[in-house]
Order: structure tokens, then C-alpha cells, then sequence
């Protein structure tokens, strides 16, 4: 439980904060905060989820993806506290990385120094043959320096040039962002398109701690148990309706309608196939009042979700790489509803109940309260 909640915490934020960037590159960058080791765990889930890169560079070497950051403050402030400049900093850094450059430009002032000295050295780079990678602002109105980075790079002639943008974000800020150049770029002569298509997210602590969601409420109940090779359905009571758990031995499907968008998850008794039945009735798990029929004409597919992992104590379950990972998140998304994928007040994705589940679990109450 502790590997699939935090990690499938990890990895839904990630989707999230993914989802409103418009499918801008997202670095994970929250090692520092992570709560100890988890960080690694989080780094995985992060990249599962929808980070295309992360800083964590023992993961990523373990993982086989090339670790993505920037350079520290620190080295800005060295470069001052020994007699030197921001600019001869940004030249050194230059120096050694002359393909990768990206500059971190608040350190001092960000329009005022940082930017005119980052722009010095990719002149600079440029004529040694050499193209810059980019800038990083990490501090003040991110929307609006954005846009001010922007027109000071493409007058420079320095259109392409990469802005990353970090600094306490989350999905929510991203889209604040992002609205914000919409309204005010014009007015500078900067296309928003063009702005938001050269953004990069570098996401920290709100990614790996899940700022706002900090716990996923994942739960491992008993609601079966073998006796004499048959499984026996098992439950509990609970004041909190939601906390009695649904009993048998169970399957699970993914109902798609005529759009080919999930419209709801059916829980269903081990020997049941909805395949089979005519009409589907989804029930509530808690809520008696609460019942849709579905017919096999509203329906245009019935996914299995089980996949079987352990065969008689032998694993039969062939892991999935990174990418193969990534790739079926992409395709689950893009057949959830937009309403459910919503930020703000999303429609609840709902899960069900077969009609045969939902009376064994209704007997087995009863015959718990006589």
C-alpha cells in the first residue's frame, strides 16, 4: 500500500499539472523536498504520470533517461562572492556546456541583469558556432517576466530559445500563467502561441509532495477468504457507509459509451461477465437510490482492468518500461470524458456495483445486524 499510494499519488499529479501545460516539456525537480528516499519513488511515479524528465539523477540513470535541470543560484553567488560578475559566471558556465547552455537569470535581477548578460553570452556562443539552449526564471510574476524575457530574446535575435519557468507551481498556478500571457502578451507584440510553444515547467515541491492531495486513501481489506477451495465473501460494518467494503471474490470492467468515453468502472462477481447481460444495471456502491441501466446498444466496449500478477507464488506479470507505461496513461486519458478531466469541479467518474454484487453485499449487512 505504501508503493501504490504515494506512487499513484505522484503520478496523478503529475498527469494534472501535464494536462493544463498544454503538452509543454514538465521537469520534475523536487528531490530536495521529497520525504527521504521517497523521492525516488516519486521521481518514477512523476515521470509515469506525465514529467517528461526529472533532476533526480540517480533515477534517471537507473531508469535510462537522461537527468534535466538547470545550475544552481549558488554558482552566481560563488562567482560574486569571490570578485567576479554574473556575466562571468554565465561565461564560464558557457565555457564547459557550450551545447547546453541554459541560464538561471534571477539571481541578481532578471530583465535588468540577468537577461542582458545571458544574451551577451549566446552572442557569444553564436559566434563560436554554438546555439544557446535557453533561459530560467525562477522568481517574481512568471507570466510577465515570461513575456518581457521573450521580447528581449527575439530582438536580440533569439526567437527559439527555451524559457523554463519554476518556482512553486502546480497545475492551478500553470494555468494562471498561462491565462495571464494569453490577455497580455498582444499588448507587447508577443503571439501567445508562439510564447507558451518555447515554456518549459520545472515543478518541485507541489509535484512531489502532491500540495493539496497530500494522501491517496488506497485501502487492502479482507472481502474474500478460501475455504475447501471455494471462495467465501467477507465484510465489515462501519457509522461511514463508504468504509464498508464491497465483498467477494470480484472482477472489475471499464464500460465505454457510443463517444469511446469511459463512463464508468463496474465491479462485478468473480464468475460474472457484462458481456452477457443484457441490460446492465450499475448500482451505487452505497446509495440504494442510485441506479442506471446501461444496454449493450449504449455501449461500445467492455475493457477487463485485472491483470494477473501471481500465479501459484510465481510472478506470470511481465514488467512494463517506462514509456510503455507512459503510453497507456496517454491513451486512458484521451478516452476520459473532458468533464471529468476538468481542474475545477470535474464530473465524478463513477464506479459500480453489478446487480448480483450489490444484493450479496446487501444480504451479507443484514445477516451481519441480526
Amino acid at each position: 500500500l505504501n508503493h501504490l499510494n504515494y506512487q499513484t499519488l505522484i503520478a496523478t499529479k503529475a498527469a494534472r499539472i501535464h494536462e493544463i501545460g498544454l503538452g509543454r516539456p514538465l521537469l520534475e525537480f523536487g528531490i530536495r523536498r521529497a520525504h527521504g528516499k521517497g523521492g525516488n519513488a516519486g521521481a518514477r511515479a512523476a515521470l509515469i504520470g506525465g514529467a517528461d524528465f526529472t533532476s533526480n539523477v540517480g533515477i534517471s540513470h537507473v531508469l535510462g533517461y537522461p537527468p534535466q535541470g538547470t545550475h544552481a543560484h549558488s554558482m552566481v553567488q560563488a562567482f560574486i562572492a569571490l570578485g567576479y560578475s554574473e556575466l562571468e559566471a554565465f561565461q564560464a558556465y558557457a565555457d564547459v556546456y557550450p551545447d547546453d547552455c541554459l541560464l538561471l537569470v534571477d539571481t541578481v535581477n532578471s530583465l535588468e541583469s540577468g537577461l542582458p548578460n545571458a544574451i551577451k553570452v549566446f552572442e557569444q556562443l553564436r559566434q563560436r558556432g554554438h546555439e544557446p539552449v535557453g533561459i530560467r526564471l525562477d522568481s517574481g510574476d512568471l507570466a510577465y517576466l515570461s513575456i518581457q524575457a521573450a521580447c528581449m530574446l527575439d530582438k536580440a535575435g533569439f526567437p527559439d530559445t527555451t524559457i523554463v519557468i519554476s518556482g512553486n507551481l502546480d497545475e492551478l498556478t500553470i494555468w494562471q500563467i498561462l491565462t495571464q500571457i494569453q490577455g497580455e502578451a498582444p499588448r507587447y507584440g508577443i503571439e501567445p502561441d508562439d510564447l507558451i510553444g518555447r515554456l518549459v515547467y520545472g515543478v518541485g515541491t507541489r509535484l512531489i509532495t502532491s500540495r493539496g492531495n497530500s494522501a491517496l486513501g488506497g485501502v487492502y481489506k479482507l472481502v474474500a477468504i478460501k475455504k475447501q477451495g471455494q471462495w467465501e465473501p467477507a465484510i465489515k460494518l462501519s457509522e461511514t457507509l463508504s468504509k464498508t467494503p464491497n465483498p467477494g471474490n470480484k472482477r472489475v470492467w471499464r464500460i465505454y459509451d457510443k463517444r469511446d468515453y469511459a463512463t464508468a468502472d463496474l465491479l462485478g462477481l468473480g464468475d460474472e461477465n457484462p458481456q452477457d447481460m443484457e441490460g446492465l444495471r450499475l448500482h451505487h456502491p452505497t446509495d440504494h437510490t442510485k441506479v442506471r441501466v446501461l444496454y449493450q446498444d449504449d455501449i461500445a466496449e467492455i475493457e477487463p482492468l485485472l491483470v494477473e500478477v501471481l500465479r501459484d507464488g510465481e510472478v506470470v506479470y511481465k514488467n512494463h518500461t517506462i514509456e510503455e507505461m507512459r503510453q497507456q496513461r496517454v491513451s486512458d486519458m484521451e478516452r476520459l470524458d473532458p468533464g471529468v478531466r476538468r481542474l475545477i469541479k470535474p464530473h465524478i467518474y463513477h464506479v459500480s456495483l453489478t446487480q448480483e454484487l450489490w444484493d450479496l453485499k446487501q444480504d451479507l449487512i443484514r445477516s451481519m445486524r441480526q
